[in-house]
């Protein structure tokens, strides 16, 4: 038999259980929002960094990079790019001196950077390292560069150390380039390329 009580307590229990189901489904629909709002952000992101990126094709195979940026490189990314290429370029060893020309040619325009090489070749230079049992080192003892207007200029004044078994020989090494802006990558971190690199005299004041 169906009392009053019993019709109040289904009615309780219905409005609980209703009461428990919207709150459910709430909740349910917020974390679904939540969910594809960071999907959405995360597809968002990786479809920028996508469109940042660029594939450059050399005869070395494909490499990935980062999109050439517009903003004017900063006066010292552009003395780092050359104290790095100057360095790879003219400090090496027997052992090192394939590798480190490989890396410097990423930094120059590659007929600049093969003008350089032949000098190395006409001197024979990695017969030497290896009759002489020599290696060298590179000082730089200043680096201008000036950014304010496209190509930009600068001139780097180095010495070079011959270190051979008994003695050290110092060979000044100067020149004058142009920098453009290309892409960055892992082995071009700041997006620059030299070109038009001319050596000129140097004679420092004294040796160090």
């Amino acid at each position: 038999m169906v009392t009053e009580t019993n019709k109040l307590g289904v009615a309780v229990n219905f409005s609980k259980a209703f009461t428990a189901l919207k709150w459910i489904t709430i909740v349910t629909v917020l974390l679904l929002f939540i969910s594809n709002a960071f999907w959405g952000w995360t597809y968002s992101t990786s479809l920028k960094e996508a469109r940042q990126t660029v594939y450059v094709v050399s005869d070395k195979g494909t490499t990935a990079a980062v999109e050439s940026p517009t903003a004017t490189p900063s006066v010292y990314e552009a003395r780092n790019h050359i104290k790095n290429f100057m360095r790879l370029m003219f400090s090496h060893d027997a052992e090192t001196f394939k590798d480190r020309i490989d890396l410097a040619f990423k930094l120059i325009n590659r007929q600049d950077g093969l003008a350089i090489y032949q000098t190395f070749r006409e001197g024979k230079v990695l017969e030497n390292y290896n009759r002489y049992s020599i290696r060298t080192e590179l000082q730089i003892d200043s680096v201008t560069v000036n950014v304010s207007s496209q190509p930009y200029t600068g001139i780097v004044y180095t010495q070079q150390k011959v270190l051979y078994p008994d003695e050290v020989q110092y060979v000044p090494i100067a020149a004058k380039f142009n920098l453009i802006q290309t892409y960055r990558s892992e082995d071009n971190p700041f997006g620059l390329q030299i070109k038009e690199f001319n050596f000129i005299e140097y004679t420092p004041k004294r040796e160090p």
